[in-house]
């Protein structure tokens, strides 16, 4: 029976060497682990939802959290388009890559790959749901 905690270190395992991973300047952390204050592209791994059954079926959703820019050095802060954008493609890649053989998951995006903001820590997040099935070993 799979757990939170399994799915969530599955696919921090799936996303460990990507070139996802490798094409931004942070890391990869569970949901509440990754630094208030951290000015780096993180991705967060959430755990949203689980279902115990014989095919065992769930949903996560990876954050990956882009700094926001000041082009104009007047104080005000945007979205850093350029790699939110990069980092989107880099996403659609990974999770194109995410096939059987790889891993005991089969994985299904269940929304198109966006970017979206945060208000509380002022930083633009791009946005990947997946919907799994666990085959098991």
């Amino acid at each position: 029976m799979l757990t939170a905690h399994k799915v969530q270190t599955d696919i921090i395992a799936l996303l460990a060497e990507s070139e996802l991973c490798n094409g931004i300047t942070g890391k990869v952390y569970r949901e509440g682990y990754r630094p208030r204050d951290s000015r780096l592209e993180d991705v967060v791994v959430i755990f949203v939802s689980g279902v115990p059954a014989q095919v065992e079926s769930g949903a996560v959703t990876l954050n990956i959290y882009v700094p926001d820019i000041t082009p104009s050095n007047d104080g005000v802060n945007v979205e850093d388009g350029r790699r939110t954008s990069a980092i989107e493609e880099l996403a659609s890649i990974w999770v194109k890559g995410l096939t059987a053989h790889r891993s005991n998951y089969k994985f299904t995006l269940l929304r198109t790959i966006s970017t979206d903001y945060d208000e509380a820590i002022k930083q633009h997040f791009v946005v990947v749901q997946l919907e799994y099935e666990y085959k098991g070993k």
